[in-house]
């Protein structure tokens, strides 16, 4: 039998990920021909055909390729490990940990762990990607990433969760000079209700924050929705509405200069945990590991 390469794996499972020879050219930064050139050696090599190529349409695969993508992706799995483990194992910590976060929490509380990570282990590389839930556990179980950075929400049982003490009760928010803002003291959902309502629109968010008040038999009206949090603070800060969110950056001040109000919620709500999540067939490697002791010691707080 003809020998084949790790790299051949890789460009076979990063075609398949992409189902497109020419997406995957994209991503690896490789030619196409190199790449086609790569799944034919697998072909050969283990006499099977692996992949139906789609005139204009990607590919997809054939039974027996989607059995090889799925020893492949464990084989390329095992070889990560082996070389970030072995790394890592050396006398000065080194290696590479792949991150995937949500991007309505990632800005807050990523770039201030990273840079006190690389603070104590100069030489072990992040490399960060943020996106909607959806696409960051879909990077996670393709092994994409070693770890995922996001809320316990809606998760399912196929990842081990590492919680992080971080702030997590949701808050309302109001523009600084609305009634509810300057009774002084907490709101409660029933208050809330009267007014139109700014959703952060992604999911899990979405559901999690309409649950919250649905839960107790009340549904404001949704005036306006956006899956940007900063668009949701800035509808806020016109006046447009309330909002409800978990994360709480550390400026009460919009992009265009109005000013916002924290408001303490009365209820009580099912919480929203910020974990450090990974699959549970697959251990951390040891540079992961130590990203999440890094960030379970840290203090959100400060």
């Amino acid at each position: 039998m003809r020998h084949f390469t790790l790299k051949q794996l890789h460009y076979f499972a990063t075609v398949v990920e992409t189902e497109s020879i020419a997406e995957a050219s994209r991503k690896l930064h490789i030619a196409q021909p190199s790449i086609s050139i790569a799944i034919k050696n697998l072909e050969d090599t283990f006499g099977q055909k692996l992949l139906i190529r789609h005139h204009a349409q990607g590919v997809s695969l054939t039974p027996s390729g989607r059995n090889f993508y799925e020893k492949a992706r464990e084989l390329l799995r095992l070889s990560h490990e082996f070389e970030q483990n072995t790394l890592a194992g050396s006398e000065k910590a080194r290696g590479k940990v792949s991150i995937g976060s949500f991007a309505s929490v990632a800005p807050l509380y990523l770039p201030k762990l990273i840079a006190g990570f690389k603070a104590v282990y100069p030489d072990i590389e992040i490399q960060l990607h943020d996106g909607e839930q959806h696409e960051v556990m879909i990077g996670l179980h393709r092994g994409q990433f070693d770890l995922a950075f996001l809320y316990d929400l809606e998760l399912g049982n196929s990842v081990r969760k590492d919680p992080l003490n971080a702030p997590h009760k949701p808050y309302a928010l109001l523009p600084e000079g609305h009634p509810l803002a300057l009774k002084g003291g907490p709101v409660t959902l029933a208050e809330l209700s009267c007014e139109p309502m700014i959703l952060l629109d992604v999911i899990p968010s979405r559901n999690y924050f309409l649950n919250i008040f649905t839960e107790k038999g009340l549904h404001p009206e949704v005036a306006y929705t956006s899956p940007s949090i900063e668009m949701v603070r800035c509808m806020v800060g016109q006046g447009q509405g309330f909002s409800v969110l978990v994360t709480r950056p550390s400026t009460n001040e919009t992009y265009d200069g109005k000013k916002l109000a924290y408001v303490e919620i009365l209820d009580e709500m099912e919480s929203s945990t910020l974990i450090m999540a990974y699959l549970k067939t697959n251990e951390p490697t040891q540079p992961a590991q130590l990203f999440i002791d890094y960030c379970q010691s840290y203090n959100f707080s400060a």
